[in-house]
């Protein structure tokens, strides 16, 4: 496990002051000072892996409602978390909207945070403006981040974002370099996408290191069922 790792601005997109909400609701609260340091602890974790606020007080036990082979995959993979780092156990879990994806994948990293591990929520997109209009500090405090964290998932995996062939060469060279070392190191990474082919949606480079990717790293999982959204309108 990674003891401490330097975290990069720029992929952090948490808004401070609803952590300072959090922090002085849980203060504030009738709760035992024990079980409030607990909450904190975990609230500040949350924070600092950058997993969205919306995430935090949801759980896959009481929150999900979606196709019970993601509940069963998430289960099997939280079960033995340091069986699946040590392994460097990674997913991409591709399927429409709302079939609760991004629940999943940040309920595997509250779990991870809680154990103690290093962990990383971002979106291509975010990486994507990192990477090609960050300063070169940024860059390269990111790409660290990226390389380094136990586990590291990135959502919205999928082409939308890649809006010129610059930017896809540019982005191709750095994300090529985090797969290519996380996979040596056997660093565990999760990924969703809504595509239903990952590697045909991309060109070019970044084609062919996405390609690579899933051939011998990321194990694609495929998610259906309904679009819980809609049927909670």
């Amino acid at each position: 496990m990674s003891s401490q790792i330097s975290r990069s601005n720029a992929l952090n997109t948490i808004p401070e002051k609803k952590l300072l909400e959090y922090i002085s609701n849980i203060n504030n609260s009738d709760l035992p000072i024990e079980k409030k340091q607990l909450k904190l602890t975990a609230i500040n974790r949350y924070a600092e892996c950058n997993l969205p606020v919306e995430y935090w007080p949801l759980t896959m036990e009481k929150s999900f409602h979606g196709d019970p082979n993601l509940l069963n995959k998430y289960n099997e993979y939280v079960s033995d978390l340091k069986d699946s780092y040590i392994k460097g156990n990674s997913i991409c879990f591709a399927g429409p909207h709302g079939r609760g994806k991004t629940l999943a994948t940040v309920c595997i990293l509250k779990k991870c945070c809680q154990k103690g591990f290093s962990c990383l929520y971002t979106t291509l997109s975010d990486i994507v403006s990192v990477m090609t209009q960050g300063p070169l500090d940024e860059k390269y405090a990111a790409k660290r981040e990226l390389v380094m964290v136990d586990f590291l998932a990135i959502e919205e995996f999928d082409n939308r974002y890649i809006n010129s062939d610059k930017a896809a060469d540019l982005y191709a060279q750095s994300l090529e370099g985090v797969f290519r070392t996380r996979s040596q190191n056997k660093l565990p990474t999760l990924m969703s996408t809504n595509s239903p082919n990952v590697v045909e949606s991309f060109n070019g480079p970044l084609k062919i290191a996405i390609d690579s990717l899933m051939s011998g790293y990321i194990k694609i999982f495929p998610v259906f069922g309904e679009d819980y959204r809609k049927l909670n309108k």
